[in-house]
């Protein structure tokens, strides 16, 4: 059986991910409370602080504290591997079984917040919201919040993947009918770092943002404060 390509772009992106934690564990640990927060810890400070507020605003203060470390894990797992194309790696993200699972992570902690918020018997009552039938709807209503989030983000990157495949050919024809260029792509040497910044670095921080925000909005969505 072959191994797809992405696999080792999951492996190669998680371990870094692990690397940097590991470091940044390493530098919170060192850091004195008592001075000024620079470098590294500074980062990782107005992160959590974006984040907290984040989520604060479309939740409340006890479910934001509960959630964040999900939220900002999550972010920063989506931007690094969508940016990963910078460094001759496969987006793992473009792989539909990566964004499957954080869809499904993401979905069963709306459920379970749902459930803790309003209990299990409201929870049930729910699906029968406003009438009976309406459950096959209800039902329908939670695959799809799960194929959304997962297609969502999946289509993204393989859009931006084969649009640059393409811009890439055709900057080689173009480039071959020049006098004395030959088989090198002249062209793309010159337009391609501006579309990967747009591609893998601008549009791989807008699609970690979107589905951080989803995220939290759809938990938001299920507490009793959000109903008023």
């Amino acid at each position: 059986m072959e191994i797809q390509t992405t696999v080792y772009s999951i492996i190669i992106v998680t371990i870094f991910i692990l690397l940097l934690m590991v470091f940044v564990n390493y530098k919170l640990r060192k850091y004195d409370p008592l001075t000024k927060p620079k470098g590294i810890v500074l980062l990782v400070m107005m992160g959590i602080q974006a984040i907290e507020n984040m989520t604060k605003d479309a939740t409340n203060e006890k479910v934001a504290k509960q959630i964040s470390p999900y939220i900002f894990t999550v972010i920063i797992y989506i931007f690094l591997a969508n940016i990963s194309g910078l460094f001759s790696i496969e987006s793992p993200t473009s792989n539909f079984s990566v964004t499957l699972v954080l869809a499904a992570i993401t979905c069963i902690l709306i459920e379970i917040f749902a459930i803790k918020e309003n209990g299990v018997k409201k929870y049930l009552l729910g699906y029968f919201e406003p009438f009976a039938p309406m459950i096959v709807i209800n039902l329908i209503s939670k695959v799809s919040t799960l194929m959304s989030l997962s297609l969502r983000l999946f289509g993204n990157v393989i859009a931006g993947s084969v649009l640059m495949s393409v811009i890439y050919q055709l900057l080689a024809s173009i480039s071959s009918a020049i006098p004395l260029v030959g088989n090198i792509n002249i062209i793309a040497i010159v337009v391609a770092p501006a579309l990967h910044f747009y591609f893998d670095l601008f549009s791989g921080a807008i699609q970690a943002y979107v589905f951080t925000m989803l995220t939290i909005s759809f938990i938001g969505k299920e507490l009793p404060s959000q109903e008023n």
